[in-house]
Parts: C-alpha cells; sequence; structure tokens
C-alpha cells in the first residue's frame, strides 16, 4: 500500500508539474516612440509662462514575461526608450514671448507595467489580441536650461518614478509551436510632475512595436 501511495504520489506530480510550466511566454521586441507635444508651464517674477514642447520619435526595446491562461494572458514588461526634447515655445495671456533651450535634453524613461491582454479566436496563423496596462514610468531628464524672456532656468532632474497607463491593440502570427511574431499599437500617459519651477503636464505617447514572442 505505501509503494502504491509513493507511485501515485510521483505519477500525479509528472502530471501536475508540465501542466503548471505551460502557457509561459517570454517576448523581445523593438518599439518606435511618438511623444505628443508636452505642456507645462512656469512662473518668473509673478509672470505665469505656459511652455509647450515639441519630443523627437525615438527607437527603444521591449521585454515582457507572462503566462497565457486560456484566451487571456498575464504580463510583466520592461520597456526603454531615450526620447530627445526638439525645442521649446512659451507665452503669457495669449502673447508669445523668447523661449529657447541648451542643450536639447534627453529624457531616459523606463517602464514597469503590469498588462493584461485577450486573445481573439485565430484566424488562419493570424490571432488579434487588446490588452491595458498598468506600472510605474520613471523619467530623468539630461541637465539643461531653459530661457524664458531673458531669464535662464537650469533644470537638474534627479528623476522621478510616475504612475502610467497603457491600451495597446495588436496581432501575432504563429510562426512555430514554440514561437509568434508579434506587432502591436499602443498609447500611454504618465502623471504629471514638476522640477526647479516648470510643471509638467503627463507625457502622453503612442507606441509602435513588433518582435518575436517565445512559447515554454
Amino acid at each position: 500500500m505505501k509503494n502504491y501511495l509513493i507511485g501515485a504520489s510521483l505519477l500525479a506530480g509528472s502530471l501536475s508539474a508540465p501542466a503548471f510550466a505551460e502557457g509561459f511566454y517570454l517576448s523581445i521586441g523593438g518599439t518606435q516612440q511618438f511623444v505628443q507635444e508636452v505642456e507645462g508651464d512656469t512662473t518668473i517674477s509673478s509672470t505665469k509662462y505656459d511652455l509647450e514642447s515639441d519630443i523627437d520619435s525615438s527607437l527603444g526595446y521591449d521585454i515582457e514575461f507572462g503566462k497565457k491562461i486560456e484566451n487571456w494572458r498575464l504580463g510583466l514588461s520592461y520597456t526603454h526608450t531615450s526620447p530627445k526634447q526638439a525645442n521649446v515655445t512659451a507665452s503669457t495671456g495669449g502673447v508669445g514671448a523668447t523661449a529657447s533651450i541648451s542643450p536639447k535634453p534627453t529624457y531616459d524613461v523606463d517602464s514597469i507595467m503590469l498588462n493584461v491582454y485577450r486573445d481573439f479566436p485565430k484566424e488562419g496563423k493570424l490571432s488579434p489580441y487588446v490588452g491595458v496596462g498598468l506600472g510605474s514610468t520613471s523619467i530623468e531628464m539630461q541637465t539643461y536650461t531653459t530661457t524664458i524672456a531673458g531669464t535662464d532656468v537650469a533644470v537638474t532632474d534627479d528623476g522621478r518614478s510616475l504612475f502610467s497607463w497603457d491600451v495597446k491593440a495588436g496581432v501575432t502570427y504563429d510562426l512555430s509551436e514554440r514561437a509568434d511574431l508579434y506587432g502591436e499599437f499602443s498609447y500611454g500617459s504618465t502623471g504629471s510632475f514638476d522640477e526647479d519651477g516648470i510643471n509638467y503636464d503627463g507625457i502622453k505617447s503612442a507606441q509602435l512595436g513588433a518582435g518575436v514572442k517565445f512559447k515554454f
């Protein structure tokens, strides 16, 4: 009887362990980020200036580890991009003011997101999906100086972590039993923040991504 129980336990373990291990995946891909115009404001000598900045598009990468459960996926992702601020414009009371930046700062942007996906039925080798993510984005700007109406505002940034969210839609292509190709579009935003007297609205961006998903 004892030998039977030991054998049954080993058999149950051999059946349950692989079942638990199934469904895990690791995706690795590249991204192209398009940041919307960044808005903010600052006050100099009791005068409030509204600021707007264009941000150059930037390349980045994304890594995600997750598990598929029937038609759902739960994943933890890390994304890095380094967009660069192209310019700054200023106005007060609707009237333009002179403004410039030097040097044009690069932003180090690192996001860690918890994502939930819904996979739809396959059409041939293609499977569309939608998803939503919540997490934290760390933003650190290169030291730079903004000159507004002849007054210099030095920005020395130690970085900060901000609440962030995104929504996404994409499609996977069944490459093999153990690998898929994927392409997706996402749109998201961070929370607002301030640094050295300049108040920044949340940074909103759209992102294109593509890569390979390895299934275990």
